[in-house]
């Protein structure tokens, strides 16, 4: 039996209990305790098993706290938006260590590494953070101390540090994490049916404003919670391998404690299981214990809340949540396909000194399948000669400008004018890309590359023009990756009502900066869809399309006039047909896909001057190509979308934007109509072969499978849903789609 509850559904003795202990928590913070900080060079990269000194006891327990801060920061070109910036860099084997002044390390405990500072040696193990505190990120070492500063302790730079393993018997603290050069860029195989791997994805709250002390609550994205009796709950659901939260306060600063609630969903309703207290600190990570294979047996629900002591200026505060599922792959249509694409005809022209070159952001699908990612990135760079020489050109590759991937030297070629470097990534890395994928899901961030060039003499060049796709201006993946399509695990004797709509099956991200016509003024950006509906649902896929020209510096932006997609199925698609198109609207409504009025209105007159020449006998070939010409005229003067079989399993989707519409949108939604897929007893595979969006063109070759219509009718646990991006957060219809 629980105990009563407070208006907002807290049990009232455990949240006067919780009261209780933040006020003996603000007591003991009141005075600030001091801390020595080192600026660690380790020989090993850090993840998420941090240091720990045995024997020491402090606020945090045996933990040391661990702070990324750039190696350096220097100037570079971000492409997709063509701006010049300074690009920080940072290195997991670079960071700073904050160990309290009073350590005093156990003489008898066994050391898996050696911390060497100006004021001792101590011994460190690694393991999960004791207080929850995986990370912080700064801007700087001065940024570093005032974060700490602002987590109430008394910070003093103390200088250079080294961080060396130690042979224990346990293996290299990186066990497990391939090297670079033995991984491959290329593109990666769908997962075996029957195989059981990690699937990562984001759970996603409302940025809050904090204008109150005391207790704030942190709501989750969207309008379905996942208890009956307590609003603004997430749900987390079942086998939960890892869950941590990411904090970003912006406009001020805040005093709190980042309090987590987690509780068991048992028929709808929540039942208490614990409760977790932080430290709130910008730019952060925690690591929730609660949630773990054992407790997630059962669903898991969250509630996440901020009990708040003082602040100062307008702050908000953001909070994500970074998760690792595990899954079993049963049935053949629990998967799809994520790619981030580089068009090859793109092209930037440059022209300055430039020491980083980033390719992307691009989002960070949720569901990605841990071992599956791959990227063929590779550019054409072109420099000044320095004296009449090419010199040899250094690129290190990191992701997300943290995880290095590798490190090459190139050749240039000379052709009397420029200097030319074909810049091929050597490898890849999943542990990396693992690493980099979880980190951004916790802060709601991206996927991105950071190239770090110099000559090998350590100068900087000047660059005149990058083109992705090498020399010979291929697409290329930036990132791809095979991705869970669900929240919700498969069962070996059911599949869940759930499953009937799924989310985003496959998606693909494209970025390109057109060659043609020199110099391309915009950058272009596109994103296609593909998502199958409920069994037995008359429009069992919906396509989405969405691109824009965006032209950097003057806030224009042109929406896409065009757009062909070809799909490929194993049936006969000769009856497909669009059904219901229609806009997204900037408000998340939709417009329906239809002509002018006017346009019918001249339809009709042309038919009866039609009739008119007809009559008179005017038809020979110029009114007949006069007719013509008029009613093509017409018709491109409204939007359209056209269906068309280019044989007996392929498809055509065009859309085309009229000389006439000015309808203020960049996505268009095409629920597809397939007979052929009614009744089927097994998943049906997909293929995406050919995506036009405007004039850019690539073959994705990106795969989704739709589920059958039978095999469904397993329901144990509330049918909520917050797992996706753009706040896809309830159990119905994605797109309320009007039909004709």
């Amino acid at each position: 039996m629980t105990p009563p509850k407070l208006r907002g559904g807290f049990p009232a003795a455990r949240w006067v209990g919780a009261a209780l202990v933040v006020l003996a928590l603000s007591v003991v913070s009141a005075a600030a305790q001091r801390v020595y900080v080192y600026e660690v060079e380790s020989d090993f990269e850090i993840t998420e098993d941090v240091p720990h000194v045995p024997g020491i006891c402090w606020r945090f327990g045996e933990q040391l706290l661990v702070v990324w801060v750039p190696r350096d920061v220097a100037p570079g070109i971000i492409l997709f938006t063509n701006e010049t910036a300074p690009i920080p860099l940072y290195d997991r084997k670079y960071f700073l260590l904050v160990v309290p002044v009073d350590a005093r390390p156990s003489q008898s405990a066994k050391a898996e590494a050696f911390l060497k500072t100006p004021d001792g040696v101590y011994p460190v193990v690694f393991r999960k953070p004791d207080a929850g505190i995986i990370d912080i990120l700064a801007h700087s070492i001065e940024d570093a101390l005032n974060i700490l500063k602002q987590m109430g302790l008394q910070p003093e730079y103390r200088g250079k540090a080294e961080l060396r393993r130690i042979d224990t018997g346990k293996g290299d603290p990186n066990a497990g994490r391939e090297t670079a050069a033995a991984a491959t860029p290329t593109q990666v195989s769908m997962p075996s049916r029957g195989s059981t791997f990690d699937v990562y994805g984001g759970l996603y709250f409302r940025e809050i404003p904090v204008f109150t002390t005391g207790q704030v609550v942190i709501p989750v994205h969207g309008n379905e919670w996942a208890c009956v009796d307590l609003p603004y709950t997430a749900y987390v659901g079942y086998d939960v391998r890892s869950f941590v939260l990411g904090t970003l306060i912006r406009g001020g600063t805040v005093d709190a404690d980042l309090i987590v609630d987690v509780y068991k969903i048992d028929r709808g309703y929540c039942i208490y299981l614990g409760t977790q207290t932080f430290r709130l600190a910008n730019n952060t990570r925690y690591w929730v214990s609660l949630i773990n294979p054992t407790t997630s047996v059962d669903q898991i629900a969250v509630f996440v809340r901020l009990w708040v002591r003082s602040f100062s200026g307008q702050p908000r505060v953001g909070v994500n949540a970074s998760l690792i599922y595990t899954r079993t792959y049963r049935y053949g249509f629990e998967v799809g396909e994520f790619a981030a694409r580089a068009a090859g005809a793109s092209g930037y022209q440059i022209n300055n000194y430039v020491r980083r070159i980033v390719v992307g952001p691009y989002v960070a699908y949720d569901g990605y399948i841990a071992q599956t990612a791959s990227s063929s990135l590779r550019l054409l760079i072109t420099t000044d000669p320095v004296n009449g020489v090419c010199k040899d050109l250094r690129v290190r590759f990191t992701i997300n400008g943290r995880s290095s991937i590798g490190t090459s030297t190139y050749r240039g070629v000379y052709d009397g004018r420029v200097c030319s470097y074909n810049v091929n990534l050597p490898g890849f890395s999943q542990s990396s890309f693992q690493f980099e994928y979880s980190y951004a899901k916790a802060f709601g961030g991206g996927l991105f590359w950071v190239l770090d060039i110099e000559y090998t003499d350590g100068t900087t060049p000047y660059v005149r023009a990058i083109y992705l796709g090498g020399p010979n201006l291929q697409d290329i993946d930036v990132f791809r990756y095979w991705r869970w399509a669900e929240q919700w695990k498969t069962r070996p004797e059911a599949i869940d009502r759930i499953w009937n709509n799924p989310f985003l099956s496959s998606a693909y991200e494209l970025y390109a900066a057109p060659t043609e016509p020199p110099p391309a003024p915009g950058i272009y950006h596109g994103l296609v869809t593909i998502r199958t509906r409920s069994a037995g649902d008359s429009e069992r896929i919906v396509l989405t399309i969405s691109g824009r020209y965006i032209y950097p510096g003057t806030n224009h932006v042109v929406y896409i006039n065009r757009a062909e997609i070809d799909l490929r199925m194993r049936i006969d698609v000769s009856r497909i047909d669009a059904v219901g198109e229609s806009y997204l609207m900037p408000d998340y409504q939709l417009s329906s896909i239809a002509l002018p009025g006017w346009v019918r209105e001249a339809f009709g007159v042309k038919r009866v001057v039609d009739c008119i020449l007809m009559l008179a006998g005017v038809v020979g070939r110029v009114s007949g190509l006069l007719g013509f010409a008029t009613g093509e005229g017409l018709k491109s003067a409204g939007d359209s979308v056209m269906v068309q079989t280019l044989d007996y399993y392929t498809a055509r989707i065009t859309y085309r934007r009229g000389w006439y519409t000015n309808v203020a949108s960049d996505t268009i939604i095409i629920p597809l109509r397939i007979p052929s897929l009614y009744g089927r007893d097994s998943p049906t595979e997909l293929e995406i072969t050919r995506i036009c969006l405007d004039n850019i063109c690539t073959n994705p070759s990106l795969k989704a499978y739709v589920q059958p219509d039978r095999g469904y009718g397993h329901t144990s646990h509330r049918p909520v849903k917050n797992w996706m991006f753009r706040a896809q957060v309830v159990d119905s219809a994605f797109y309320f789609v009007p039909t004709r």
